[in-house]
C-alpha cells in the first residue's frame, strides 16, 4: 500500500523535529543542564510507544536515565534504565551503566545482578570489566583477575581493565606483571596521571626509585593537586637519594 505524499510529507517532518529535539536535549546534557534536558525529553516522550523498539523512546529514556544520575536522582535513573532494557532486549548498555551508577553507589550485589544479566545477552568488554572490579570490592583477587584478563581478551584497546588489572597484580604480590599492565595502560592514555603514578608506583614497589621518581615527577605536571602523588614522589627520591 502505497501511502499519499501528503502523509509521507508529514512522516518526514514529524520524524525530523523528534530528531531536533533530541539532538537539544542531548546539548543540554552536554552543557549540565539536566534539568533542562529532561524537560524536553518528558514533552517528547510518548509512553504508549515502550513497546516500540523502533520508536525514539530507547534514545530519549536512555538519556533521560544519565541526566537523572547526574542528579542524583538514582531511583528515577534505575527506572529508565530498566525501560530501556525492556525497550530493546538485545541492548547491553543500559545493563552496563547501570551496574556502573550502582557501583558508584557501593550497592555491589546489586550491580554484579545487572553484569551477570547483561553477560547472558552479550559477552562484551565492558562487562567483564566492571565484573572485575566488582571483584576487586568482594576481595576475590583472583576473579578479578580472570575477569579483568577476559575483558582485555575481548578488547585489547580498554585501557581501564589493564591499569585495574595492574591494581590486581600489585594486591596478588605479582609486581613485575602489574608493571606491564599499567605500562600497556598508559601507552594507550598517557595523559593519565593515575596510570602514571601506578607505573611509578610499581616500579618503586620494586626498587627502582631512580626511574619512579621520573613517573611521579609526570604525574605531579599531570595533576598538581594529589596528595597520593606527592607522597609518593617524596619517597621516591629520598629513597633514589641513598
Amino acid at each position: 500500500m502505497r501511502l499519499p505524499l501528503t502523509i509521507i510529507s508529514i512522516l518526514i517532518i514529524s520524524s525530523a523535529a523528534a530528531f531536533a529535539s533530541y539532538e537539544e536535549a542531548l546539548r543540554l546534557f552536554d552543557e549540565n543542564k539536566n534539568r533542562e534536558s529532561l524537560k524536553m525529553i518528558a514533552d517528547e516522550l510518548d509512553v504508549k510507544k515502550d513497546g516500540d523498539p523502533t520508536s525514539p523512546n530507547y534514545k530519549q529514556r536512555y538519556l533521560a536515565a544519565h541526566n537523572h544520575w547526574k542528579l542524583g536522582n538514582h531511583d528515577f535513573s534505575l527506572q529508565h534504565f530498566q525501560k530501556c532494557m525492556q525497550i530493546r532486549p538485545d541492548s547491553i548498555d543500559p545493563y552496563i551503566d547501570a551496574a556502573l551508577m550502582l557501583s558508584d553507589l557501593k550497592k555491589y550485589k546489586d550491580a554484579e545482578n545487572y553484569v551477570k544479566k547483561g553477560l547472558e545477552i552479550k559477552k562484551e568488554a565492558m562487562l567483564y570489566f566492571v565484573y572485575g572490579r566488582l571483584a576487586m570490592h568482594f576481595d576475590n583477587n583472583w576473579k578479578a583477575k580472570e575477569l579483568l584478563e577476559k575483558a582485555i581478551s575481548i578488547n585489547p584497546e580498554l585501557y581501564p581493565a589493564y591499569n585495574s588489572l595492574g591494581l590486581v597484580l600489585m594486591k596478588l604480590d605479582r609486581v613485575s606483571e602489574a608493571n606491564t599492565a599499567f605500562t600497556a595502560a598508559l601507552a594507550m592514555n598517557p595523559s593519565s596521571a593515575e596510570i602514571m603514578n601506578n607505573v611509578g608506583y610499581s616500579l618503586m614497589s620494586m626498587g627502582k626509585y631512580d626511574v619512579s621518581v621520573k613517573y611521579f615527577e609526570k604525574a605531579s605536571l599531570i595533576n598538581p593537586e594529589s596528595g597520593v602523588i606527592k607522597a609518593n614522589l617524596e619517597y621516591a627520591r629520598s629513597k633514589s637519594a641513598k
